[in-house]
C-alpha cells in the first residue's frame, strides 16, 4: 500500500498530519523546498516512515536534489516511473531563485532521454506532477476560474507526456499540479485505457498497487 498525496504547498503541519497516519507515501510535487515557504518539511518523519516526494514547479530543483526523500526524474522502480517539474503559467509574477527557478522543466535533451526510457521500460504506472497535453485540456476545462485562452498555454512537460502516452497506455497514472480532483479512464482513442488520478492540494489516495498488479497479471 502507498499512500499518494497532492500539492502540499508548503501546509507541513496538515502534510505532517497525513504521512503520520498512514503507509510508506509519494507525494506528487510542490512540497514547497525553498527559500518562498517558511519552515522546513517534517523532513526526519519523512525518512522514519518512507515517505518520498518528487519535484514540482514550486520546488527550488537544487534543495530537491539536495533532499534525501527526492526521487529523481525518470526513476524506475516496481513497475513506477516518476517525472517531476512543470510550467508555471505565472512565472511573469515570481522572483527568479525565490520563487521561481528557470529549470521548473527538465530540459529538451532530458526529456527526450526519459521518452526513450519510457519506451524501453512500458511502466505499469506512472507518477508525474504534470500530465499529457490531452488529459491536462481536459482537467482545465473544469477548472471555472481558468479563462478560455489558458487550456492552450501548452510546455514541453505536457507534449513529452503525451508522447509517452500515446506510445504506451499505462494502466495508472498519477499527477497533482491543478489542485483538482480528477479520476477517469482516458482512451485517447484507443482500445486500452488508462485511469488518470489527478490530486487536489493536500488530498490523498491510498492504493494497493499490489493488488492491482495482481488484476493485470490475470487478464
Amino acid at each position: 500500500m502507498i499512500r499518494f498525496i497532492g500539492d502540499v504547498q508548503g501546509h507541513y503541519g496538515i502534510y505532517g498530519r497525513i504521512i503520520g497516519s498512514g503507509p510508506p507515501s509519494i507525494q506528487v510535487g510542490d512540497l514547497g523546498i525553498g527559500k518562498w515557504r517558511r519552515g522546513k518539511p517534517p523532513d526526519r518523519a519523512m525518512a522514519r516512515g518512507n515517505h518520498r516526494l518528487i519535484r514540482g514547479n514550486h520546488d527550488d530543483p537544487a534543495e530537491c536534489r539536495r533532499h534525501p526523500q527526492w526521487i529523481r526524474d525518470g526513476q524506475c522502480e516496481d513497475g513506477m516511473m516518476f517525472i517531476g517539474g512543470a510550467f508555471s503559467v505565472d512565472r511573469a509574477s515570481r522572483k527568479e531563485g525565490y520563487d521561481w527557478w528557470p529549470d521548473e522543466e527538465l530540459s529538451a535533451a532530458e526529456l527526450r532521454q526519459i521518452v526513450d526510457l519510457y519506451l524501453e521500460r512500458k511502466p505499469r504506472i506512472m507518477v508525474t506532477h504534470d500530465c499529457p497535453e490531452e488529459v491536462a485540456g481536459i482537467v482545465m476545462s473544469r477548472i471555472p476560474r481558468l479563462g478560455p485562452s489558458k487550456p492552450g498555454i501548452s510546455s514541453r512537460t505536457r507534449l513529452a507526456l503525451q508522447e509517452m502516452w500515446s506510445a504506451h497506455a499505462p494502466a495508472l497514472w498519477i499527477f497533482g499540479h491543478y489542485h483538482m480532483s480528477f479520476d477517469q479512464v482516458l482512451h485517447g482513442g484507443r482500445e486500452i485505457g488508462t485511469r488518470f488520478i489527478g490530486l487536489a492540494e493536500l488530498e490523498f489516495r491510498d492504493i494497493d498497487l499490489e493488488a492491482r498488479s495482481r488484476r493485470a497479471a490475470s487478464r
